[in-house]
């Protein structure tokens, strides 16, 4: 038998979601105009923010660095963060050599290889794209990852390496623009603590909440209408500025796009994604009959039913049962 012998090559952008979703209303993709796509692209909107009110999206949970500053207790998050599902409190070494600065670089020479993990750069001027580079001898160079970070003058940005070898030297270089900074922080050897979640209640119960420390411990996850407020107590202090908050967060799916465009959403979404849309468009087109409904809402929670029960990680779980105090 002979087979496509590809897998998820398949290009199934916003065009074939909408279609298939206008088919199943019975209305032929030709008979679709401007006014339809227009409303089926708000509803595909609505519904995939939706989604985020239906538990978690495992594609939607991504790892974000920030830094601390001296006496600022209020870390805001990023547009588009719905929660914080871990938090860390990381901590870094120093490592340092002799450095060779130029006006698109800062060059460090360790004298004997070492292992570099994260990269701090605070700013001077408004941040410009960054190569974070390795070499041997000084001479040849390779690139380990390129950065292209949003910060103003006197900002932190902070970068892991996606791999760390031993190495002479080490250099930041702007691909364009002035490397304009004040302080340029290489480090390895990072170690990360929970920070404990308080309620609203036990946060604005602190007696002292502009107390300092160079350790933050715990915080109020205030959710606002863009971006949501972490707020650190204690505070940080000058000393927690080479330190960063780690979350593991989970945001809402990506905007939907262009027409040709795909929506960010596993293959194993797409018959979910088209039932529900399906089913809101016919309360929507005033085309469809109102007769169809009904079965359109069905077949949408059937399909989410079976999209859900797929959306875990396999991971294994232990129970510990605490019941020495019951049994003394």
């Amino acid at each position: 038998m002979a087979y496509s012998n590809t897998v998820s090559q398949t290009v199934f952008n916003t065009r074939k979601v909408i279609e298939n979703a206008a088919r199943r209303c019975k209305l032929p993709a030709q008979s679709l105009t401007p006014e339809h796509v227009d409303i089926a692209n708000d509803q595909l909107f609505m519904l995939l923010s939706d989604l985020s009110n239906r538990g978690i999206q495992l594609w939607c949970i991504d790892k974000q660095i920030y830094p601390l500053y001296n006496g600022v207790g209020d870390v805001t998050l990023v547009t588009g963060t719905l929660d914080v599902l871990n938090s860390n409190l990381r901590t870094l070494q120093q490592v340092t050599g002799i450095n060779y600065d130029t006006s698109t670089a800062r060059e460090v020479n360790f004298t004997t290889p070492t292992f570099v993990t994260t990269v701090g750069v605070k700013w001077a001027a408004d941040a410009v794209p960054l190569a974070l580079e390795r070499s041997d001898d000084g001479i040849t160079w390779t690139v380990v990852q390129t950065e292209t970070p949003s910060a103003t003058a006197g900002q932190w940005t902070w970068f892991d390496l996606e791999s760390s070898v031993a190495t002479t030297f080490f250099r930041v270089r702007a691909t364009s623009g002035t490397l304009s900074f004040s302080r340029v922080y290489l480090a390895n050897t990072p170690t990360e603590i929970p920070l404990a979640r308080l309620n609203r209640d036990d946060y604005t119960n602190l007696p002292n909440k502009s107390f300092q420390s160079n350790r933050p411990l715990q915080y109020w996850f205030d959710r606002q209408v863009q971006q949501p407020i972490m707020h650190l107590w204690p505070v940080p202090n000058q000393e927690a500025e080479v330190y960063q908050i780690v979350l593991w967060r989970q945001r809402y799916i990506m905007d939907v796009g262009t027409m040709t465009e795909e929506i960010e959403v596993p293959q194993r979404w797409y018959e979910a994604i088209v039932a529900m849309l399906a089913a809101r468009l016919a309360l929507e087109y005033l085309e469809v009959d109102p007769s169809m409904i009904s079965m359109l809402d069905a077949k949408a929670k059937e399909s989410l039913y079976f999209a859900q029960q797929e959306e875990r990680d396999n991971s294994p779980m232990m129970i510990l049962p605490n019941i020495a105090m019951y049994t003394r």
